[in-house]
């Protein structure tokens, strides 16, 4: 006999439908429909037909086959040791050679998926910034039927989504995608997917593959603030520093200054979701004047933050008027003091060599009166 032709399920439908409102005879199935077997297995196909009488049933299929029991409308045959999906049709010959046929698909289902790694969660970004959404991508082969399979999408334990994947045809992946927004408690998390093929409906059971956990990592990161002076003075130690806050996790983030493109050595203290750096710069003797970028770098999560500003650098410049107006005060004071200490001592050496004597009452001789006319000189008197 030759190979039976293939009708599509709709066609075959409609066509029976046609067939009972003529009242003709001549609707054949075929039981079990759809049938999912494990692998090697068995199994017992009845064909049927409504005809009164009619002249053949048979079971087409490339499998091997023994006819096990029969009835005037119907016959049960027995496949054995099935390894593939096969597609089978049913026939009965009713009246002038009229033909009808029923068919259906033999479903072989593997170690649950024919694929090694069936079940595929599509890796995550590296870092996730929290608030920002992010797709939960996860795919599967196999998994046969599909009207049977459902993926359930995970964070640890707790289930996020639940999705069927019948519409999807089983010569491709099937997709399911959820999307969820990253937060604090996302970090370090475990996200994963897991298909199940529920065959407890046809005799079989329930059989469950997940796939391989992703690590989630989320961070927070902030703007950096530079709290520096104006103005450097050449050869003045000056503190600089940066702080961040906003930021987590704060283990993972690093700091870093530099001065006019040359990095600083600054202390680090980490709190919590704060970062601050602080260093102690020195414009050296001899370095030229002028505008220095002080910049700030935050890294964290392949990310970073930046912030610069300019300080300016210079040099004191004493004023040569005020110091020689001191020089001449200093020279002042110190001839006042001079001229004080000379008079002070021009005025003790006269007291020290004037010192007046009394007369005894008898050597004083007493004036005498002149003589009115012309006399001779005056006995002087000896000492």
């Amino acid at each position: 006999m030759a190979l039976l032709k293939a009708w599509p399920k709709s066609s075959l439908n409609l066509l029976v439908f046609a067939v009972m409102l003529s009242g003709a005879p001549g609707i054949t199935w075929i039981e079990p429909l759809d049938p999912v077997i494990t692998p090697g297995g068995n199994l017992s196909v009845n064909c049927s037909t409504d005809c009164d009488q009619p002249q053949f049933i048979g079971l087409e299929t490339q499998l091997v086959k023994t006819q096990v029991d029969n009835g005037t409308r119907w016959k049960v045959f027995l496949l054995r040791n099935i390894t593939q999906d096969s597609l089978l049709y049913c026939f009965a010959n009713c009246f002038e050679n009229t033909q009808m046929t029923h068919s259906t698909t033999v479903t072989v289902i593997r170690e649950y998926f024919e694929s090694p790694e069936p079940v595929n969660l599509e890796p995550l970004p590296r870092w996730i910034l929290m608030g920002q959404n992010f797709s939960l991508r996860c795919q599967v082969w196999g998994g046969k039927p599909r009207q049977n399979l459902t993926m359930a999408l995970f964070r640890g334990p707790q289930e996020l989504s639940r999705q069927a994947v019948s519409e999807q045809g089983p010569g491709k992946a099937a997709e399911v995608t959820f999307t969820a927004t990253a937060s604090r408690e996302d970090h370090g998390v475990n996200f994963s997917c897991r298909a199940e093929l529920d065959l407890r409906a046809r005799g079989l059971g329930l059989y469950q593959k997940s796939s391989a956990p992703m690590e989630l990592h989320t961070f927070a990161l902030g703007t950096p603030r530079l709290i520096v002076p104006k103005h450097l003075e050449v050869g003045k130690k000056e503190t600089v520093s940066c702080e961040i806050d906003k930021l987590f996790p704060v283990e993972n983030a690093q700091i870093h200054l530099s001065l006019g493109g040359r990095s600083l050595s600054p202390t680090v203290v980490r709190g919590q979701d704060m970062l601050r750096a602080t260093a102690i710069v020195i414009i050296a003797e001899g370095e030229k004047e002028g505008q220095r970028e002080l910049t700030c770098n935050v890294t964290l999560a392949d990310h970073d933050r930046e912030v610069q500003e300019n300080l300016t650098v210079y040099k004191s410049r004493r004023d040569p008027v005020p110091i020689v107006m001191g020089v001449l005060l200093a020279l002042g004071l110190a001839a006042m003091a001079g001229a004080i200490a000379t008079l002070c001592l021009w005025q003790n050496l006269r007291k020290g060599s004037y010192q007046p004597q009394t007369l005894p009452l008898q050597d004083r001789t007493p004036m005498e009166t002149p003589e009115t006319g012309p006399k001779g000189p005056s006995p002087v008197a000896s000492a």
